[in-house]
């Protein structure tokens, strides 16, 4: 009976968990009065070879450390200091990438376990849907994550100048131009669903560039 109790017991948390995290029907986002649409932000393939590429490189690079501090005698402070660099570069990217774009009565909103960041519509000029050399064809990361479950930070390049990247998939990308503000590069597992959500006017303004 004690075994049942508990089984019955974790299946209704893990059913809470899920609704919180990922149908956002029990509890809304605090930051938003009322939720509209949810749109997934999907890794493509190529992503998710480099997140898988990028995961073994690192933990190779701490199994290589450890290596050395052991057999090599590597100090251990300077082993230590590596291990916890390495450690932040993969923990890193899962607080950072967008899980989902919220569309809400006030603005869209890109969430990531660390945040969810609300963008209203006051301030957004155009919104726009980019192709794929508009972001890889030359484009600089200053400061961020490039590769590792998606282009995440501060990129630059000569089309669209210096822009915020909350980027999974190259081939779905929107760009955001703020009217005080860098532009938004975001990506949608649905492009075609998302995009017309704007061309119903108001203050949800869409450019076909």
């Amino acid at each position: 009976m004690k075994s049942r109790f508990f089984v019955q017991l974790s299946a209704k948390l893990i059913r809470e968990y899920l609704k919180k995290q990922y149908l956002c029907t029990v509890k809304q986002p605090k930051t938003f009065k009322t939720m509209k649409t949810i749109y997934e932000c999907s890794r493509s393939k190529a992503m998710n070879y480099l997140t898988i590429a990028s995961f073994i490189i690192i933990i190779a690079s701490i199994v290589y450390v450890l290596f050395m501090m052991i057999y090599q005698h590597m100090p251990i402070w300077e082993g230590v200091l590596v291990i916890l660099i390495l450690v932040g570069a993969l923990f890193a990217p899962f607080l950072t990438y967008p899980q989902y774009i919220i569309v809400t009565d006030e603005g869209i909103g890109i969430h990531t376990l660390a945040r969810t960041r609300l963008i209203p519509y006051s301030n957004i000029e155009t919104i726009e849907r980019l192709d794929k050399s508009c972001i890889q064809g030359g484009t600089i990361r200053l400061f961020g994550i490039g590769g590792m479950l998606g282009n995440i930070g501060w990129f630059r390049n000569s089309q669209l100048g210096t822009f915020r990247a909350y980027i999974t998939d190259s081939d779905k990308v929107f760009l955001i131009r703020l009217k005080e503000g860098k532009p938004i590069a975001i990506s949608v597992s649905e492009p075609d669903d998302f995009m017309p959500f704007y061309l119903k006017g108001g203050n949800h303004v869409y450019s076909s560039k």
